[in-house]
């Protein structure tokens, strides 16, 4: 990544690599995959810790169902979300009659898709670590407890981040004015707890299948 040139550089990533994003849909394929893989890793109960690295017969079987699902997930989860919101930001451009570039919708789901890295570390909260907040204690060493905190702060401010980084794609990308962002904005948030709320459904789903397949191993 290019040298951040102001503090929205750094938060929400240069806008010459906004500019970058294109509508080809080749590389939206390992984004989405990457998602998918991040969903399943941060979500609580999780499949890989309780079905895979413990797994005592058919691994091969269960690791090829995960990647699978995984990849499904994703797909899912970045279409489900951007899209509606891509159409929002299309037709407020349309109605004001202001510009957007073509292929909008594959662009906003890359940014989507890619603004999931910045929040690797969060992952961290969902491993056999002991990195979970009701682990905290008095007793624990201070710089666990710290990065415990540390970790359940950032992890509180991956929606908020990931709105910006989708509103400087939009702003690059398009020449929507400020209302018709904050609109965008405001449309993010809602929705985004809406979705996620159908892919936690989903994750959910496919814990008790792992669990089924498990039950007749």
């Amino acid at each position: 990544m290019e040298y951040s040139k102001s503090g929205w550089d750094f938060l929400f990533w240069p806008r010459t690599w906004h500019k970058r994003l294109n509508k080809t849909i080749l590389t939206l394929i390992p984004a989405c995959i990457f998602v998918g893989i991040f969903d399943v890793l941060a979500t609580s109960p999780s499949i890989v810790y309780d079905y895979i690295l413990t797994a005592e017969s058919k691994l091969f079987t269960k690791i090829l169902l995960a990647i699978v699902l995984s990849a499904l997930v994703g797909f899912l989860d970045v279409f489900i979300f951007a899209w509606p919101i891509a159409d929002l930001c299309r037709y407020l451009a349309k109605r004001r009659e202001k510009f957007i570039v073509q292929g909008f919708h594959i662009i906003l789901m890359k940014s989507y898709a890619y603004s999931h890295l910045l929040f690797i570390p969060v992952l961290l909260l969902n491993t056999p670590t002991g990195l979970h907040i009701e682990n905290l204690d008095p007793q624990m060493p201070f710089f666990k407890r710290l990065l415990i905190i540390v970790l359940v702060v950032y992890a509180s401010m991956q929606l908020f981040w990931q709105i910006g980084i989708l509103l400087r794609t939009i702003s690059v990308k398009s020449k929507l004015e400020f209302s018709g962002k904050l609109i965008v904005a405001i449309a993010i948030f809602i929705w985004s707890n809406l979705s996620g709320t159908a892919i936690i459904y989903l994750l959910q789903i496919i814990y008790r299948l792992f669990l089924n397949l498990d039950k007749v191993s």
